[in-house]
């Protein structure tokens, strides 16, 4: 059962990867100015830490 849940989150990590390169690049990419997209970048990276953070204490509850 253990190689599943490993398959699992392998998965799960490589799809959160995929989507924060694409969106990285949709930031990098889009017709605005450059302080508007550093400041886009820096409110998604902190969403994206407050969900890891969060998602790692659930899993550490689940574990522990």
């Amino acid at each position: 059962m253990q190689k599943n849940e490993n398959t699992g989150l392998i998965a799960l990590f490589s799809f959160l990867a995929g989507g924060l390169v694409g969106a990285g690049l949709a930031f990098l990419l889009a017709p605005q100015s450059g302080k508007k997209t550093r400041k886009q970048i820096a409110e998604f990276a902190e969403d994206v830490k407050d969900q890891a953070v969060d998602y790692a204490g659930r899993l550490k509850e689940k574990v522990f």
